[in-house]
């Protein structure tokens, strides 16, 4: 039986209605350069109300404020899984020094600050969208860290512009490096934090290792899948496809058709198709994030529902670079988790969770600083502020099946 699901009091949302929310769709040039046509999100039998009145947002604690500790920033350089493309790495934690100042523009940091000394704190992980880096979301990490959380970004797609794996074309190439090498890496990120917090380490005794949260932006959604235990179906992302190849939003997932044996071979799978990837995640991960996802169907139906992590999902209906039904919709009612939650934002496009002059940007960390204060800490003011009747802001409809 699924776990039951509270609606920020339901209204009706209707094909009529739904043309007046959803945004003339543009070119995802910078994505995928490919005109994807009109943005077809149907959510029929979806309960929602988009709330209108008010003037700004109400949680039970103010998120889109900083948290009380300073802020600090280290940098390493970590090895990829192939030895060949060194990620940059960003760390912010929490710091020694005075509490941010709730009313700055931007919330400072300190470059190799003093780590506070009431840790260890929480890992969270950032995955950052493709051909993108880690630091397009340091108000986030800088956020997160202002809340007692240790977070690494890396920049995982470093040699995407240049040579990829020797051996293979570059579009099997590509589709290795976003269905192996992304979450592969993710794990090679929480190693190299293992080290970090060890003994002699340079940040040692501050992350505590065994809880963990994956946050993740467009392909850095996909991954997020991964890091909490989705497995690659080929076997139902090709049945997909062939049913669904006249569907322009199809095409960003089923680009890897055709490349199903080079991608297996890197898993160390002989017949791609006989049996779903094998997973690839560190059992460590308790908490998912998933802004924008995309390629989802990647996973087919049998892969997502490995996903049992809490998790929260969050797109804004204007995304005219990927197809909300086919991903964060669809992944929200296939995930096996019993805690999870849905934040649909009414404008704000595909990239509102880099853009800080969007007025979600703000709202959308604020879900993600309570998501990860409740399930990662325990915090008390974290399940309140997730409640649907605490999270009242125009342009919002919220969905979840956490329980008070």
């Amino acid at each position: 039986m699924r776990p039951a699901t509270q609606w920020v009091k339901p209204g009706l949302i209707n094909e009529s209605n739904l043309r007046q929310i959803i945004r003339r769709p543009t070119i995802r040039s910078r994505l995928r350069g490919e005109n994807m046509g009109r943005l077809s999100l149907r959510l029929a039998g979806l309960v929602v109300l988009w709330l209108v009145a008010g003037l700004s947002p109400v949680f039970a604690a103010d998120f889109t404020k900083p948290g009380p500790f300073a802020v600090g920033l280290q940098k390493f350089t970590i090895p990829d899984i192939s030895g060949k493309h060194p990620m940059a790495t960003m760390v912010w934690y929490p710091a020694a020094g005075p509490a941010p100042d709730p009313n700055a523009a931007i919330l400072m940091v300190s470059m190799d600050a003093p780590a506070a000394t009431t840790g260890p704190y929480p890992l969270v992980i950032l995955i950052h969208g493709l051909d993108g880096n880690g630091s397009l979301y340091g108000t986030l990490g800088r956020q997160l860290a202002s809340y007692g959380f240790v977070v690494a970004a890396a920049d995982y797609d470093t040699g995407l512009g240049g040579p990829l794996d020797e051996g293979v074309s570059r579009e099997d190439g590509r589709a290795i490096w976003l269905l192996y090498d992304h979450p592969a890496n993710v794990v090679r990120v929480i190693e190299y934090t293992d080290s970090l917090t060890a003994p002699g380490g340079k940040l040692a005794g501050t992350i505590d290792t065994s809880h963990i949260g994956v946050w993740g932006h467009s392909s850095g959604g996909t991954t997020v899948f991964q890091a909490g235990g989705a497995r690659v179906n080929f076997r139902e992302l090709d049945a997909w496809c062939a049913v669904n190849k006249k569907d322009p939003y199809a095409s960003d997932t089923c680009q890897f058709v055709g490349h199903e044996q080079s991608v297996a071979t890197h898993y160390g799978v002989a017949d791609p198709i006989a049996a779903p990837m094998p997973p690839i995640w560190d059992r460590r991960v308790a908490a998912l994030v998933a802004g924008a996802p995309d390629e989802l169907h990647a996973f087919g139906d049998t892969g997502i529902a490995e996903v049992k992590v809490p998790t929260l999902i969050m797109f804004a209906s204007d995304d005219a670079a990927v197809s909300p039904k086919h991903n964060a919709l669809w992944a929200y009612d296939e995930i096996s988790s019993q805690d999870k939650a849905l934040a649909v934002f009414d404008r704000g496009g595909h990239m509102m969770f880099m853009n800080s002059s969007e007025p979600a940007f703000k709202q959308a960390n604020a879900l993600t600083t309570a998501f990860f204060l409740d399930i990662l800490k325990g915090h008390p003011a974290g399940r309140p502020a997730l409640m649907p009747d605490a999270v009242s802001f125009p342009g919002l409809s919220y969905k979840t099946t956490l329980q008070p």
